[in-house]
């Protein structure tokens, strides 16, 4: 197993300016693969969704392929 998709929250303070779990609900992952395991990273892709709107204050998202 490896990684194909990083989402990084970056926080402006050190200590912080959102919980996590407030975070990582923001990440959804689908799978189109329909009755089949998914195999691939294109299995998922089209339905990997980031909820951008209404970011707290000081929070970056960084997308890395």
């Amino acid at each position: 197993m490896a990684a194909q998709k990083l989402v990084i929250f970056k926080h402006k303070d050190a200590l912080g300016n959102a919980p996590a779990h407030r975070l990582l609900d923001r990440v959804e992952v689908g799978s189109h693969a329909g009755e089949k395991p998914a195999r691939c990273l294109e299995d998922y892709a089209p339905l990997i969704s980031i909820d951008r709107q209404d970011l707290p204050e000081g929070i970056e998202i960084i997308e890395a392929f």
